[in-house]
């Protein structure tokens, strides 16, 4: 194991001595199926999960991993997972938009979030020491079709990995290889659509299901095709984002009109979802949106002449963005 940045030991210790006496790690959910919550990560779970990554994911020999995530989070706590259940080394960087960018190691799997992805590709220097490895794996969040494109044309013989899964999941219960637009599920998984999206089941959720707010086209038992979410979070740059809780924020500091205006997004090559205000053109628009916390604010405010609302009184907002993109 090797360290760089400023990060302690510490964190890792902990966790050691954890898997060691087969101790829970509790870790907390981002918010984006609900309200967020602490779970526990049980070690034969863990194991399992590992495994199966290994199994479906992995085509690399050299197993030695770079942990570039929050280890304190599902992504990183599973890489580390994955290496105590491979018995193989790991390099442990403070993670950070471009974790390439000074990396001296010889890793040859990593995971990396998508906007980790885009700003890597867009250095040159990171690029370089992108070719070196063997398997990646993009996960946390949409990947934009122009960056998966980028990353097989700077590094095509890397094997690239899009994951799909949530903390609940405890990682990936879904995987596809670049180039294929469908998502292959991992063993013991199944999944079902109902009418408040995606539903999942497999070892990791104790063969409950569990209700996701996705939206998915399933294809047969063992592939689905992603198509959207069915709430109002999105993940941009990896920080999720209640539109819903953002507007309430809004219309307390601003006092604007309750359905005169509504958060939405737009896909961003760097952030892969980027926050935008639609509003309508009575509302003032402030010079500065610091009431908001960092990372929350609007990336762009569009003025909309009308918005739809549905039979219950519900805003229709995609339709009400698209009306006003169409034109």
């Amino acid at each position: 194991m090797s360290i760089w940045g400023n990060l302690s030991s510490a964190i890792l210790n902990e966790l050691d001595k954890k898997w060691e006496s087969n101790s829970d790690v509790q870790i907390s959910t981002s918010g984006s199926t609900g309200n967020p919550k602490k779970i526990n990560f049980e070690k034969s779970l863990m194991q399992w999960s590992a495994e199966q990554t290994l199994k479906h994911c992995i085509k690399s020999k050299n197993l030695k991993q770079l942990i570039a995530i929050p280890i304190d989070k599902a992504g990183g706590l599973m890489q580390w997972a994955r290496a105590k259940t491979w018995k193989t080394e790991f390099d442990f960087i403070e993670p950070s938009s471009n974790p390439l960018l000074n990396y001296p190691g010889n890793a040859a799997i990593t995971s990396l979030t998508p906007m980790q992805l885009a700003v890597i590709l867009d250095c040159q220097r990171s690029r370089q020491v992108l070719k070196q490895f063997e398997t990646i794996l993009i996960g946390g969040g949409e990947l934009i079709k122009d960056i998966e494109l980028k990353a097989m044309e700077v590094a095509p013989k890397i094997h690239w990995i899009h994951t799909f899964g949530m903390t609940e999941t405890y990682s990936h219960f879904a995987f596809r290889t670049f180039g294929d637009d469908l998502f292959k599920l991992i063993d013991q998984t199944e999944i079902s659509m109902s009418e408040s999206g995606l539903m999942i089941k497999n070892p990791c959720t104790k063969m409950q299901w569990l209700q996701t707010n996705d939206i998915v086209n399933i294809i047969d038992n063992n592939t689905f095709m992603w198509e959207g979410r069915i709430d109002f979070t999105i993940n941009s740059g990896g920080i999720k984002i209640q539109l819903e809780l953002i507007e309430k924020m809004i219309q307390k500091e601003l006092n604007w009109p309750v359905n005169s205006f509504f958060c939405w997004w737009k896909s961003d090559k760097i952030l892969g979802q980027k926050l935008i205000v639609c509003s309508l053109s009575e509302n003032p628009i402030p010079q500065n949106w610091n009431f908001l916390p960092r990372y929350h604010k609007p990336k762009e405010i569009i003025i909309i002449h009308k918005i739809f609302f549905s039979s219950t009184g519900k805003q229709l907002r995609q339709k009400s963005f698209g009306s006003f993109n169409e034109k």
